[in-house]
């Protein structure tokens, strides 16, 4: 149709893609058509290529058309820190953001990629929220995009595409919540600017009266931690359901949380305002997709971009002008001439404007110098690496989320053999620990020592394995 702008979104977690294909009409979004397609594992780098064929084929079985998308990840990939940016450019403001960004988070900055949501100025201090997903991770997406025939325009967090909306109403307190099956995702903002956002698991339950109260708790514990000393009730929350709860749970959640917290449904201020659907379109489900897509039609943006990062940004090269004067320059001596007169000229009219932006940075440089010396000189008395830290955090990868499994004791030998005792609900749950450590190339020789019942009257069984961690160095 002509004058129709048509755009995937695409919200990806572990458990799958939920897809909505929406499009301009008559200057009101449309739902076109939304499915979701499980996946059988997990996305990694080793199956990137394999799921990305399998999406692209339910992308065609199921009929959408649009090539363009924009990609969700969940908060559950990201990691997040409030920061203040200081005063200055776009440009030189990214560079400063880069040096705060590196210092933020534990892992190699090198490993991240970084962004930040929130309004700066060039006049005074904003506080915004920076936003880093593992490189890694990125390329990953990306790599299932590519498989699947699409043309990505953005990589952003899903539950931003709520908080941006939000974002815009007023400057009170206010918080939101993005519930799938398994987890939820909650964030807060106050004075128009997003605070934080995090991931939580949920147990997945179908009743609704057991999945109100497990909102109820989630929700009141959220706010309590969140809240900002000055912020008195009543609280308001807006909640956006993927989940397929009754119609009735947004109403149990008023009852049992007012007055002290007012719950609004997100999917009903946002689907008939906002979008119209087609008869046989899961409205709940697509919500989060249907919301990044609407982030890219126009001029909008998402708030987070992982594809088109402002930090650490390369500037675009501005040579082309002085590749067309020296092409003219090889035919014309006196045109080469005013070429590099022009070259000239721009050189200085640039190293003007560089050093004009060096003094008003000047105090900042000087102020990360003197950090950078003295975290350098603390860091002489703690660079030693902890020796055991990457096979603990192997060992933790390998237990559930779920706490049906935990360990009591570890015991690791400075030749890396190490002893790991612990305690499960049933046999399944330690057996699922087992076959990850076996699966895990950075451990051999894992063998079970012993699984029997705890004793007593408990009904916990305890088990020990012994392995050899094979990352020591």
């Amino acid at each position: 149709m002509l004058g129709t702008q048509t755009i995937l979104g695409l919200a990806i977690d572990d458990s799958g893609v939920v897809a909505a294909e929406v499009c301009i009409r008559q200057g009101r979004p449309e739902i076109r058509r939304a499915d979701m397609m499980a996946f059988d594992e997990r996305l990694n780098s080793d199956n990137a290529q394999d799921l990305g064929h399998k999406l692209r084929q339910f992308l065609r079985t199921n009929h959408f058309s649009s090539k363009r998308a924009v990609v969700g990840i969940p908060t559950k990939w990201i990691v997040t820190k409030e920061i203040v940016a200081p005063p200055a450019q776009p440009d030189a403001l990214a560079g400063m953001l880069s040096i705060q960004a590196e210092r933020a988070f534990s892992l190699n900055a090198s490993e991240l990629i970084f962004d930040y949501c929130g309004r700066t100025s060039t006049s005074e201090k904003s506080e915004v929220l920076l936003v880093a997903a593992q490189r890694q991770v990125i390329n990953q997406v990306k790599e299932l995009m590519d498989a699947a025939g699409l043309q990505v325009r953005s990589i952003t967090v899903s539950a931003l595409a709520f908080g941006k909306t939000l974002s815009e109403a007023g400057s009170q307190q206010r918080y939101g919540l993005y519930t799938r099956p398994t987890y939820c995702e909650f964030w807060s903002q106050s004075n128009g600017r997003l605070r934080s956002v995090q991931h939580v698991p949920l147990a997945n339950t179908g009743a609704a009266n057991e999945r109100a109260d497990l909102l109820t708790s989630t929700i009141q514990r959220l706010i309590v931690l969140s809240s900002e000393p000055n912020q008195s009730a009543p609280h308001e929350i807006t909640v956006y359901d993927a989940s397929n709860v009754s119609d009735g749970v947004i109403d149990q959640l008023n009852k049992r949380l007012a007055p002290q917290i007012t719950v609004s449904d997100g999917n009903a201020g946002l689907l008939p305002d906002r979008f119209a659907s087609p008869d046989g379109a899961d409205d709940a489900q697509s919500i989060a997709a249907a919301s990044l897509a609407v982030t890219a039609i126009g001029a909008s943006k998402p708030s987070v971009d992982f594809l088109n990062p402002r930090i650490g940004r390369k500037k675009k090269s501005s040579h082309r002008r002085l590749t067309s004067w020296a092409a003219v320059a090889g035919v014309l001596f006196v045109v080469g001439v005013g070429a590099v007169i022009a070259d000239w000229q721009s050189k200085s009219a640039d190293v003007a404007t560089y050093t004009q932006q060096l003094e008003l940075i000047s105090k900042d440089v000087a102020a990360a110098r003197e950090m950078v010396d003295r975290i350098s000189f603390a860091g002489s008395w703690t660079s030693r690496k902890p020796q055991f830290l990457e096979c603990i955090r192997q060992l933790t990868l390998a237990f559930p989320e779920s706490p049906s499994v935990w360990a009591t004791s570890l015991a690791i030998s400075e030749q890396a053999e190490g002893s790991l005792v612990g305690k499960a609900v049933d046999d399944a749950s330690f057996s699922e620990v087992l076959d990850k450590m076996k699966q895990n190339s950075e451990f051999s020789g894992v063998r079970m020592m012993h699984s029997r019942n705890a004793g007593g009257s408990s009904t916990e069984k305890e088990f020990a394995v012994t392995f050899k961690f094979r990352g020591m160095k």
